[in-house]
């Protein structure tokens, strides 16, 4: 097999020049400028022929870069005529196919090279120059062995004016170009519809479903006892949930504007607060389990003491909606969360500790108006970690929120320029790891799941979170000491924590806003059962099913 775009061959016939050169003449026709397409008054080739030799091509009607360009040399012999041919590709196709390959894989090798972009990805476009070559070499080898067959038709007297070449010959190369369009545009097509999807992301799907099952090994995995002990119908409107550490209480907080607190042995509804004015968007338990902190769309925070019937302290001071509260260990501390702002309150006197940023502000002055301008630049929360004092914020930025400082980290990336569209991010308790959800753009509508190790700012792990046909799922995720859980449809998800590797996959239903104790054994999530507009609160215990709750794997 001939790998390289070039033919040579010789041809020998009875007959003297002179007549071979007739030959030509009914078959080769002067070059024209400008040659109209649709017309097919025109002889099959053209170019120049001369007694030293030719330099000819074929007329077609479309384009084609690697139409050989033929030439040959007469040589007159006592017996006849030989003709030495010689078929190749045009100089300046050459010498662009080498720039554009260059161009290519000088982009390519060093992105897939830093690992800024996955095997599975790079493979894709690493491999399409080389199936694009052999294209080309069945494009030229096609047009090759046709002019070849002409050429001997001609040169040995058996060709006329209206001679035509095999069938084969005259609908290959047509063939080849309209079945690589017609491939191209079934392609696209089926990516656009999602009925095709590359085999890395059929690969990644199917790996995160292959798990131990939960319904048919025993005695279950440690992951899978989990058993429902309450669902709980007394909070419609309930949107934040938070369990103490002991995992005796668990409270609710609703766009009502209402806190309602749970005694999770029992289940009962043991007392009911109720703000002012904002929805609740987020609730903290302290350790002592007598007060609970609340953070409001009010821009306020405030501070419930369970033992006691009084008012809540409010915390002012807050700009935007409050969306974390957090309460340190000792029980001293309140940190709250809003858009651009970080706040550490005194627990006890409801003093402001800290803020961060910690800026400084200047005053612009038109006339009688004077306008404060704040120096800081504007920040979201992704997630605070109160046992570490440290919160993660828009950018993938560490705060330590002791020093007020931005902690600087190595430079290996935690996002793929060409794959990631970020979603959430939740810091481990023992601030060590994060635990990052992205949306991967190369496998259409998969969420990835990576493990960020906040010491070196390396990604310690990567696993296949979720896969949607229309969306990318930011999953609501809860992280215990050693685990990750999650909710997807309808099946509830557990991982490793160090090695992001998934546990097992529980049939739970639907469940957003999860909490989980700190041992993992308790689990709470809100889910909207039969009625969108009735939220339920399910518990969840770590404990060995007794038959009642089904954990199954899909299509078990």
């Amino acid at each position: 097999m001939r790998l390289l775009p070039y033919d040579a061959f010789t041809l020998k016939t009875p007959d003297p020049l002179s007549i071979v050169l007739l030959r030509f003449a009914t078959q080769v026709e002067p070059e024209k400028p400008v040659r109209w397409q649709f017309s097919r008054d025109h002889l099959p080739y053209e170019g120049t022929f001369s007694e030293a030799g030719f330099q000819i091509r074929r007329i077609i009607h479309h384009r084609n870069s690697f139409l050989p360009l033929i030439e040959g040399k007469f040589e007159s012999l006592p017996m006849g005529t030989r003709v030495r041919i010689t078929m190749r590709l045009h100089p300046f196709v050459i010498v662009f196919l080498a720039f554009w390959y260059l161009i290519w894989y000088g982009f390519f090798l060093p992105v897939w090279l830093t690992g800024a972009m996955p095997i599975s990805v790079a493979s894709q476009f690493l491999g399409l120059p080389i199936v694009l070559l052999i294209i080309f070499w069945c494009a030229f080898w096609a047009e090759a062995a046709r002019s070849r067959w002409d050429l001997t038709q001609i040169i040995m007297g058996r060709a006329n004016r209206s001679y035509s070449s095999p069938v084969f010959y005259q609908w290959l190369p047509n063939a080849l170009q309209w079945g690589l369009f017609l491939a191209g545009i079934t392609l696209a097509l089926l990516q656009i519809t999602g009925i095709f999807r590359p085999f890395a992301s059929v690969e990644s799907e199917s790996e995160s479903w292959a798990t131990v099952s939960c319904s048919q090994v025993t005695p279950p995995p440690e992951a899978c006892q989990l058993s429902l002990i309450h669902t709980l119908n007394g909070h419609p409107t309930a949107a934040a949930l938070a369990v103490s550490g002991d995992g005796q209480t668990l409270v609710s907080g609703g766009t009502d504007k209402a806190i309602k607190v749970w005694d999770v042995k029992t289940g009962r509804l043991q007392t009911t607060l109720q703000s002012d004015s904002g929805k609740i968007n987020a609730v903290a338990i302290a350790p002592d389990g007598k007060t609970v902190v609340s953070g409001s769309a009010d821009h306020r925070v405030r501070i419930w003491d369970l033992t006691h019937a009084h008012p809540p302290r409010m915390l002012v001071g807050h700009s935007e909606a409050v969306n974390f509260v957090s309460i340190t260990p000792d029980g001293k501390t309140v940190i709250s969360g809003s858009y651009g702002a970080i706040k550490q309150w005194d627990l006890a006197t409801g003093q402001l500790k800290a803020t961060f940023p910690k800026v400084g502000q200047y005053q612009t002055t038109w006339g009688p108006i004077a306008v404060i301008h704040d120096e800081a630049e504007q920040f979201s929360p992704l997630d605070i970690n109160p046992n570490r004092n440290i919160a993660l914020i828009s950018g993938l930025k560490i705060v330590d929120l002791t020093t007020n400082q931005t902690r600087s980290l190595p430079t290996d990336r935690v996002e793929n320029l060409f794959v990631d569209n970020f979603l959430s991010a939740h810091i481990s308790l023992d601030g060590k790891l994060a635990a990052l959800q992205y949306g991967n753009a190369f496998k259409k509508f998969e969420t990835r799941l990576k493990i960020w190790d906040l010491q070196t700012g390396k990604v310690q792990a990567i696993s296949s979170a979720a896969f949607s046909h229309n969306m990318f799922e930011n999953l609501p995720l809860a992280l215990s000491r050693d685990r990750i859980f999650g909710t997807t449809g309808q099946f509830l998800k557990v991982w490793n924590l160090q090695t992001a590797q998934l546990e097992a996959v529980l049939e739970t239903g639907w469940m957003g806003d999860l909490v989980v104790t700190p041992d993992g054994k308790l689990l709470a999530g809100l889910t909207s059962g039969f009625d969108p507009n009735q939220i339920q609160i399910k518990v969840w215990r770590h404990q060995p099913a007794v038959g009642k709750t089904k954990f199954d794997l899909p299509g078990q």
